[in-house]
């Protein structure tokens, strides 16, 4: 079992900041973006303009330089690309420079890690960090590393996302809390744990047939000596037959050489005769050419020549040069077969060779009209036979205590395998504990500020972890009550559009503190919010960033926020079909 120091320990990990931000977005030819610099800053950042304008273009353009590849604006990332533009670039700049002699990523020696993109209309597309090329999974590895992963939607919600979490089975939403929250190695460890137990059983299983195997063996020791000679007379048969193959193969392989070599030698008569047919169709080519030549002089010399014949002679030339052409393929792949026969004769030959030694081995040429098959089946009868009777040897007494001494081993290493077994077990339900400590010391936090977010839009909520004995079927659900209602689960048949975006936004907010991704961000959350859930819940978004001044807050908004001090106000404006940005007055 986990304690809960292990737990919160561990809780306290997973959540560990890194204390990077998102400093610049440059965006080049992508979507309504010819070109476009939007410098962030720690804390909140507000992206606000009229619709059309390119807002969700800058954080679909953060989601795809960070390796997203699946988007719900296009069929595919290609069709991002600016109109009449061959490629996109898109590029993401995190900070790096030290504080207080630290870096907030220690292993980058840089004071910042610049992750770009280039999309090509083809569909090609590929990475660059801080100038070297990069596979995609590197960079999902180096971005995990960060606690990012663009396609978790509790890191970056797109439009109408939060309809889309919402509309999650609870199974998932779980997923995306444990990976944005930096648990998912609980998960992976448990997943470890279970294929090391499925390991040890499968060993278990296999040592249970050889402690029965062993234990049978003892006893079949005890069988008489009269089976000696029976095995000897069987296994002296085997050796004649033995004999008999190994020169049957040497026939064999004797016989498919020869049948090389003939083929070899036909295709050399070919290649005799195909030459002579270049020779010859060559040789008409250059006398009609001659010919023609001739003609064409006379014409420019000013001759009267008669030309009826040229177009004929034309088109033989052109036949003739076809048919030398067709020999002189016809001769390429007469040789290519050529070199490939002489290859496989080779190889037959050398495998020959190997084959007399090995039945030269075992003694003198014996003359058999059977197929090494035919010989080879009376070889497996025979040591089908001989098998039947078991093992038999000149001391039976010897072997038997031999057979018990191998049991006895046996029958301890069952005895070991039976103990790791045992800790495997704990090994694993150690691993649930764990995750399940975590998750629930989780839900024990976030709970009180997901009610307490909730209250101030007369509502209440609650959070229930489900089927915590099932990794597979493991939930969360949240259950949220508006004006005086009982929580129930937040979804689609229960609440309205609003009520589901208040809830999800809510619990994304209590979530906060724990998310390790340096920056979340969140694309027109208030679409379907009416004016006061509106402003209440921009309240709490700039309260919870002001709380959080190490995280960064992308938060994109057609509608008009309250501009505090410290607050990133970003003005999204499109101007003769191209988004430009500003600062707002």
């Amino acid at each position: 079992m986990a304690s809960s120091g292990e737990s919160a320990g561990a809780m306290e990990e997973a959540s560990k900041p890194t204390g990077t931000y998102i400093r610049e977005v440059i965006l080049e030819n992508f979507m309504s973006h010819e070109y476009s610099r939007i410098t962030l800053s720690p804390g909140l950042n507000v992206i606000t303009g009229p619709n059309g304008s390119g807002k969700s273009s800058i954080l679909l353009g953060i989601s795809v330089a960070l390796g997203q590849t699946y988007t719900d604006r296009a069929g595919k990332l290609s069709d991002l690309i600016r109109r009449g533009e061959k490629a996109a670039r898109l590029t993401v700049i995190f900070d790096n420079a030290e504080v207080d002699g630290r870096r907030p990523i220690p292993w980058l020696q840089s004071d910042q890690l610049v992750i770009t993109r280039y999309l090509k209309r083809t569909g090609e597309y590929w990475h660059y960090v801080n100038n070297r090329l990069k596979t995609k999974a590197e960079v999902d590895h180096l971005l995990r590393r960060l606690g990012i992963n663009p396609n978790n939607m509790l890191i970056i919600m797109h439009q109408n996302m939060i309809e889309e979490f919402a509309s999650k089975n609870n199974v998932e939403k779980l997923k995306m809390v444990e990976d944005a929250v930096g648990a998912s190695q609980f998960r992976q460890r448990i997943i470890e744990a279970e294929a090391k137990l499925r390991d040890i059983e499968a060993q278990e299983n296999s040592l249970k047939r050889a402690l029965e195997e062993a234990r049978a063996a003892v006893e079949y020791w005890k069988e008489q000596y009269e089976k000696l000679m029976m095995k000897r007379r069987l296994e002296g048969e085997k050796r004649r037959l033995e004999l008999e193959y190994a020169w049957a193969l040497v026939s064999e392989a004797e016989a498919s050489a020869n049948k090389l070599r003939e083929r070899i030698e036909a295709l050399m008569l070919e290649e005799r005769k195909l030459l002579g047919e270049i020779e010859y169709h060559e040789g008409e080519v250059e006398r009609i050419r001659r010919k023609l030549l001739d003609l064409i002089d006379a014409v420019k010399r000013g001759e009267l020549v008669n030309l009826e014949g040229f177009g004929k002679d034309l088109d033989v030339l052109l036949d003739e040069k076809g048919l030398a052409e067709v020999a002189k393929y016809r001769l390429q792949e007469n040789r290519s077969e050529q070199k490939r026969l002489g290859y496989e004769l080779k190889r037959i030959e050398k495998e020959l060779a190997e084959k007399m030694a090995s039945a030269s081995a075992l003694g003198e040429r014996v003359k058999t009209a059977r197929r090494p098959q035919e010989i080879l089946e009376d070889i497996r009868s025979i040591g089908l036979q001989i098998a039947s009777l078991g093992e038999v040897f000149e001391e039976a007494e010897d072997m038997y205590l031999v057979a018990d001494a191998r049991y006895r081993e046996t029958e301890q290493r069952s005895m070991e395998l039976e103990e790791n077994l045992k800790k495997a077990m704990e090994e694993l339900e150690y691993r649930k504990e764990l995750w399940r400590k975590f998750l629930r010391d989780l839900v024990k936090d976030v709970e009180p500020k997901f009610d307490s977010i909730l209250s101030i839009v007369d509502g209440a909520g609650r959070i229930v972890l489900r089927n915590l004995e099932d990794l597979e079927k493991a939930s969360i659900e949240l259950h949220v009550g508006f004006r005086g209602a009982e929580p129930v689960l937040l979804d689609a048949q229960t609440h309205s559009g609003g009520e589901r975006i208040v809830g999800t936004l809510a619990f994304l907010l209590a979530l906060q503190r724990y998310i390790k991704s340096p920056f979340r961000a969140v694309d027109e959350f208030d679409v379907h919010l009416d004016p006061l859930n509106r402003e209440r819940m921009i309240k709490l978004l700039v309260n919870v960033a002001e709380q959080e001044p190490r995280s960064q807050y992308i938060i994109i908004t057609p509608g008009k926020i309250p501009v505090k001090e410290g607050m990133n106000v970003i003005l999204v404006q499109n101007v003769g079909g191209k988004s430009m940005i500003g600062r707002p007055e």
